[in-house]
């Protein structure tokens, strides 16, 4: 009698900060179909609380997101040691707009443009992205309860 053993690989967890839901709702079900877990983040608040508690195997982010926009939460999740090295695809309508703009978005491994992203596209760079990174050991995050932004003096709580 054989015996079949399946290997067991982890799922990795994708957080996806967009708040169009119909662009969510077609690329979530693209990538859970794919096998990612995605939990969604609406707005930038939304991203950096879950963030606080999460840290995922990849971050997709829309640079226009309401209450903190998608170079904030980047910039977030540059500053936290759990979540320095998590990789970014940005995907948004959005483009660069200066070199203080520019030298933020190096830290994101991907961009794409939402208008001329598909579904099967947003797959491909899923998985470049995530093959590209260093397997690394989840961790617990250990973030302060509030954020300060470089040139601001007023904190954010998350």
């Amino acid at each position: 009698m054989s015996v079949y053993f399946k290997l067991m690989t982890r799922v990795k967890t994708i957080l996806y900060a967009e708040d169009d839901a119909v662009v969510l709702t077609a690329y979530r079900m693209r990538l859970e179909k794919a096998g990612y877990h995605v939990i969604a983040a609406s707005d930038g608040l939304d991203a950096m609380r879950k963030l606080s508690t999460l840290v995922p195997d990849l971050i997709i982010l829309d640079l226009m997101l309401p209450k903190f926009n998608g170079e904030e939460v980047l910039q977030f999740t540059r500053t936290q040691s759990g979540l320095a090295r998590v990789p970014i695809i940005i995907l948004s309508t959005n483009s660069v707009r200066d070199a203080a703009q520019e030298n933020l978005l190096e830290h994101a491994g991907k961009r794409l443009i939402k208008s001329q992203c598909t579904a099967g596209m947003l797959l491909d760079a899923v998985e470049e992205v995530l093959q590209r990174s260093p397997a690394e050991p989840i961790q617990e995050p250990t973030f302060p309860r509030t954020f300060f932004f470089p040139d601001s003096r007023q904190p954010v709580a998350v």
